[in-house]
C-alpha cells in the first residue's frame, strides 16, 4: 500500500561504558544523533494533504533524549539490565515514541529509529 516515512532528528551529549568491550568499558562520550522514522498510510493524509506534523516527531524525538543529556547512561533506569549500547538506545526511543505518537499522531507508525555514537558509526533499529 502506497506511505509516506517522515523523520525528525535531535542530538544529544552523553557518557557510557560498555562492559567486555576493548575501550569501551572506560567511561567515553559521544555526541549523539537520533533520527525518528514514522510511516503514514496514503490513505491516512489529513485534510491538508498532511501525515503527521513534522513537529510532533520533533518534539516527540526531543523529548525523549533529554532525559539522556549529559548524563552518565549506564546509571539510568532503561539500561539497570541491558548496556547502554547504540542497539538498546534505538529500540527504547522506537518504544518510547510509538507510545508517545500513540495519542499526538495515532495515524502514524514508528517505522525505523536509527543512532549515530560517531558521524562514521551508526544503528538503524526497524520496528
Amino acid at each position: 500500500m502506497p506511505h509516506y516515512l517522515l523523520s525528525a532528528e535531535a542530538t544529544f551529549s552523553a557518557a557510557h561504558t560498555i562492559p567486555g568491550v576493548h575501550m569501551c568499558e572506560r567511561m567515553h562520550g559521544h555526541n549523539w544523533r537520533v533520527r525518528a522514522t514514522v510511516r503514514v498510510e496514503e490513505d491516512d493524509l489529513d485534510q491538508n494533504g498532511m501525515g503527521v506534523d513534522f513537529r510532533s516527531i520533533d518534539e516527540t524525538l526531543r523529548a525523549i533524549v533529554s532525559d539522556f543529556e549529559h548524563r552518565y547512561l549506564n546509571d539510568l533506569e532503561p539500561f539497570k539490565d541491558n548496556p547502554p549500547t547504540a542497539e538498546w538506545i534505538a529500540k527504547l526511543i522506537a518504544r518510547q515514541s510509538a507510545h508517545r505518537l500513540a495519542d499526538l499522531a495515532p495515524q502514524a507508525r514508528v517505522e525505523a529509529v536509527e543512532v549515530w555514537e560517531t558521524p562514521q558509526y551508526r544503528v538503524l533499529y526497524r520496528v
